[in-house]
C-alpha cells in the first residue's frame, strides 16, 4: 500500500513538473516568435524606407526626362526615363520585399499567440 502511495504521488509530482515545464517553454517560445516578428517588422520598415528612396530618384529621373525631352535632346531623355523605369522596378522590388516581412512578422505572432493560448488554456 505505501509503495502504491509513493508511486503515485510520485507520479503527481512528475506530471506538475512536466506541466511547469511546458509552460515555461510556451512562454519562452512565445517571447522567442514576439522577438522574430520585432526583427520582420523592422526589417519592412527598412525595406519601405528604402522604396521611399528609389520613388524619389524615380521621380527625379522623369524630371529630367520632361527637361531633356523639352529641350529636344531625345537621347538623354531616353536615359533619364530608362533610369527612372529602373528605380520605379527597384521601388516594386523593396515593397514586395516590405510584403513579405510584414507576412512573417504577422505569421510569428500568430504563432506567440497559439503557444499563450495553449498556456492560459493550461492554467485554467
Amino acid at each position: 500500500m505505501k509503495t502504491r502511495i509513493a508511486i503515485i504521488f510520485a507520479l503527481v509530482i512528475t506530471f506538475f513538473g512536466v506541466t511547469t515545464y511546458a509552460d515555461d517553454y510556451n512562454t519562452h517560445q512565445a517571447k522567442r516568435y514576439t522577438q522574430e516578428a520585432e526583427y520582420y517588422q523592422k526589417k519592412a520598415d527598412g525595406y519601405r524606407r528604402g522604396a521611399q528612396y528609389y520613388l524619389k530618384k524615380a521621380e527625379g529621373y522623369q524630371r529630367e526626362a520632361a527637361y531633356y525631352t523639352r529641350k529636344g535632346d531625345a537621347s538623354r531623355a531616353k536615359n533619364y526615363s530608362r533610369r527612372a523605369e529602373r528605380a520605379m522596378d527597384d521601388y516594386e522590388t523593396q515593397m514586395r520585399y516590405a510584403k513579405n516581412a510584414d507576412d512573417k512578422a504577422a505569421d510569428y505572432l500568430k504563432r506567440a499567440a497559439r503557444l499563450l493560448e495553449i498556456k492560459n488554456g493550461s492554467d485554467n
